[in-house]
């Protein structure tokens, strides 16, 4: 194998690592925001009706973009438990809480990647 071959062999080798990071902690979030996680400490989405949590969705835009979104007018009012309700097993500050354990997300996703 010649110097560039091994750059090259290495630098893909680098670019499928970090693209399995990337879609491990797009999954996490998504898992986070929707379900809760002991990650980030996110409680998930109230199913009272089920249509906010069914609401989220997450997209690859791109090989590394990727978005997280819902189109239901109410869903800044759950977030920010505007009305003070009293959840059930889910509530309010899932996607604040998701953001604020990004770190966690991304460490424990590295870490399985090394593991891997």
């Amino acid at each position: 194998m010649t110097y560039n071959g091994g750059i090259s062999a290495h630098a893909a080798k680098v670019n499928t690592r970090y693209h399995r990071v990337f879609v491990g902690v797009c999954t996490e979030v998504e898992r986070s925001v929707k379900d809760g996680s002991e990650l980030t400490g996110a409680s998930g989405q109230p199913r009272d009706t089920s249509n906010l949590y069914f609401s989220w969705i997450g997209k690859f835009l791109s090989r590394f973009s990727w978005r997280l979104a819902t189109n239901v007018e109410y869903a800044p009012i759950v977030e920010e438990n505007v009305r003070g309700v009293q959840f059930r097993n889910h509530g309010p500050h899932s996607v604040a809480m998701t953001i604020l354990g990004a770190d966690r997300i991304l460490q424990t996703v590295t870490e399985r990647q090394r593991n891997a």
